[in-house]
């Protein structure tokens, strides 16, 4: 893909928020003991796997389009925009309440934006806030909307229980454990993005650009249902690491960036081993990526602005730092953007 530059258009304003409920891993385990013990399996071995002690779900009833609107509420009132201005609204979640009407209608519903104000899905698994993004911020760019929305609700609960229920059957082999394992590492969340022309701006936060590759060779590796999960972790891990590799050379050659340059990486993240393999990869320095995986999961397209969020509020990111939001997406595809903060 032909690189993506932007001079126009700033984050005026972001959000991630993540459910109250807490379920820990160690829970889960309690619930498998017994096929662990069919499996030789000792527990602690799921969080020794993945580094996550935790992941969330909402409260019974929280369909996506509700999490994504409350994240879209808190951005307007932090940001005080008027909502009247708003051109265009984006859902990007994988999860959806419906398989119509589209999440980002309940969402533009909820929020009572103005009937001219375009809405929309973008569906591209954990890479499809980047790649609703790079659509809001095209339509600002070549001066078709004033500002848009982007937001994304993530729920894990359903799917979670049901591969619980699942592989707590009689009968269950290594390899249907090995199978479904990564849907035990999902969790929760909901964000939100607003993003306006340059002249609008007053947080200074400006969107540099965006590369994309595919690998879609590979796009069978991980496949989600409302139901289950199922991967071959070890083949996705090996190329998707692969494609991140070829992804970050053009990205870096296009954007004019390096390691130097860039303050923080806020990166998808899925767990310790495709943390720890991307970073060694890409040659990221580790106290540069923070990790938030550890007690919320792999959050799907909320991943990479919770980070970014998380990140802000630490305090790792300050006016004038340059920040890589990287992602890996099952398709395979991947996305880098770079954001001057």
């Amino acid at each position: 893909m032909t690189a993506l530059r932007y001079t126009r258009v700033v984050l005026e304003g972001q959000a991630a928020l993540v459910p109250p409920t807490v379920i820990t891993t160690e829970s889960l385990e309690r619930m498998l003991a017994r096929t662990y013990a069919g499996l030789g399996l000792r527990p602690g071995f799921l969080e020794l796997l993945t580094g996550i002690t935790a992941r969330r779900f909402w409260e019974d009833g929280v369909k996506p389009s509700e999490a994504a609107t409350r994240a879209a509420r808190r951005v307007l009132a932090q940001t005080g925009f008027d909502p009247r201005r708003i051109g265009a609204l984006v859902s990007t979640s994988v999860c959806k309440d419906y398989l119509e009407p589209s999440v980002a209608a309940l969402v533009h519903g909820n929020l009572g934006l103005p009937s001219s104000a375009l809405n929309f899905d973008v569906g591209n698994a954990c890479l499809g806030f980047l790649s609703g993004v790079s659509v809001v911020a095209n339509m600002i760019e070549l001066g078709q909307i004033e500002a848009g929305l982007v937001v994304a609700g993530e729920g894990s609960g359903e799917v979670t229980r049901a591969t619980v229920r699942k592989l707590m059957q009689p009968g269950t082999d290594m390899d249907a454990m090995r199978a479904n394992l990564a849907t035990l590492t999902l969790g929760s969340a909901a964000a939100a993005w607003l993003l306006v022309r340059d002249e609008l701006g007053t947080s200074g936060h400006r969107l540099r650009g965006m590369n994309a590759l595919a690998a879609t060779e590979h796009s069978r590796l991980c496949v989600g249902t409302a139901e289950q999960m199922t991967t071959d972790p070890t083949t996705l891990l090996t190329e998707g690491v692969a494609l991140a590799g070829r992804t970050w050379a053009r990205f870096c050659a296009d954007q004019g960036l390096s390691h130097g340059q860039i303050r923080e990486y806020c990166l998808h993240q899925v767990g310790k081993a495709n943390h720890d393999a991307v970073c060694g990869a890409l040659g990221v320095p580790l106290d540069r990526a923070l990790r938030v995986y550890p007690d919320i999961g792999n959050v799907g397209a909320c991943g990479v602005p919770l980070t970014l969020s998380r990140a802000v509020e630490q305090g790792r990111v300050s006016h004038g730092d340059t920040v890589a939001l990287l992602g890996i997406g099952s398709g395979l595809n991947c996305a880098m953007m770079a954001l001057d903060w």
